[in-house]
């Protein structure tokens, strides 16, 4: 795609725009999370996908919001006008249509005038290092074209999930070409634990890799290796589950009834005290708590929290 090519869409909506939630009036949700089968568990955490073909939005309810991340992702989609805003404002596709990315430290936003389908396949960053053979570390806080970063080996996987019609074909496509793979690569079945837990198992595993290699090494030493192996250091990423972990209690008190009381949610999901809470929300998500908790019930970008937590 020519770099000035997506001046014929419509202008971006400003980042920060607040839309209403889509009306569905009798239509099905347009979001949805598929657990992996048997087979990847482990590997992928799971296959996310957005079809809003049937619903009229405005340019406003097209932009998505995401959180800081430490999953690896693979994002295919039915048009190649998907793309980030930055934080100045400007909008730019990607101009493909499938993309790789890897673990994010800041919250992302995207946007595409056209885009009615996407899907999001999340895999464990060490499941997705040991699968497709690259550095964690080369594909951090970035979007790249799947197809140049995994090479020729893997285009029969990218061009069947461009193909796939439905969730249950892109995760018959993806079973296919991960399943014997990572069975190659783990050498024997692994437990499932739940969304809430699964990023939280991952980082204490890490942990343990970083106490065994004290054995060895010297502090400097381990943390170089920790931030090569996985990309980041193991601080960053303990924040990231942190937070995670205030999220799925904030929206248990919401379901539940109970009043966002910040300081004890602080205190219980290991924070120093409210502050703390708020300097980290703001950066894994881009808001403070209450103005999250807000988005969360009322916009439509907010959509990928609402079916995640």
């Amino acid at each position: 795609m020519a770099p000035d090519s997506h001046q014929r869409f419509a202008p971006c909506p400003d980042r920060l725009a607040r839309a209403p939630r889509a009306r569905l009036e009798g239509k099905a949700s347009p979001d949805r999370l598929t657990l992996p089968p048997i087979a990847l568990q482990g590997a992928l955490l799971a296959l996310v996908s957005r079809d809003v073909a049937q619903l009229a939005l405005n340019p406003a309810q097209r932009l998505s919001h995401f959180p800081a991340s430490p999953l690896v992702t693979l994002s295919w989609f039915d048009t190649d006008d998907m793309g980030l805003v930055d934080a100045q404002g400007q909008w730019q596709p990607f101009g493909a249509r499938i993309m790789i990315s890897g673990s994010h430290s800041h919250p992302t936003t995207s946007w595409s005038p056209h885009c009615d389908r996407g899907y999001m396949a999340c895999l464990l960053p060490d499941a997705a290092a040991r699968l497709f053979g690259i550095a964690l570390g080369a594909i951090q806080d970035r979007f790249q074209p799947a197809h140049t970063v995994l090479g020729a080996a893997w285009h029969p996987l990218l061009d069947a999930l461009l193909g796939a019609r439905d969730d249950g074909a892109a995760m018959r496509v993806l079973e296919a070409h991960l399943a014997p793979r990572w069975r190659a690569a783990q050498g024997g079945a692994a437990d499932r634990p739940s969304l809430r837990q699964m990023g939280r198992h991952w980082v204490q595993r890490l942990a343990w890799q970083a106490h065994q290699w004290r054995d060895t090494h010297s502090a400097r030493q381990v943390e170089r290796r920790i931030k090569t192996f996985s990309g980041r250091s193991l601080r960053e990423w303990q924040t990231l589950t942190r937070t995670e972990g205030l999220f799925f209690a904030a929206r248990e008190r919401y379901e539940t009834g109970q009043p966002f009381d910040w300081a004890t949610l602080a205190l219980d999901e290991g924070f120093s005290d409210q502050a703390h809470l708020s300097r980290v929300t703001r950066q894994i998500c881009g808001f403070p708590p209450t103005e999250f908790a807000e988005r969360y019930i009322e916009d439509e970008s907010f959509w990928i929290y609402r079916l995640w937590v």
